[in-house]
């Protein structure tokens, strides 16, 4: 996402960065719907989230996941040497 951003600032025609709006849109098949009445506080936050860059929100996801899913040593409890 980063790179393709990069490449359409550098290129000739003007400057329109990829939102995540647009991948949602290219992933799902239709616009996302952010207007629900009942949820205010919730389709604020989602509308704040497809108005950032692209390459926020899938850089945020896949770090999310890196921490999440790392592999860890596992803890040893109540182990006595001899």
């Amino acid at each position: 996402m980063a790179s393709a951003d990069a490449v359409l600032a550098l290129g000739p025609a003007e400057y329109a960065s990829i939102v995540t709006a647009d991948v949602v849109t290219l992933i799902a098949g239709h616009t996302p719907d952010t207007t629900d009445a009942g949820r205010s506080a919730l389709s604020g936050l989602a509308a704040t989230i497809l108005d950032m860059p692209a390459w926020i929100a899938v850089g945020l996801m896949g770090l999310t996941l890196s921490v999440a899913c790392r592999k860890r040593q596992r803890q040893r409890r109540f182990v006595f040497r001899r």
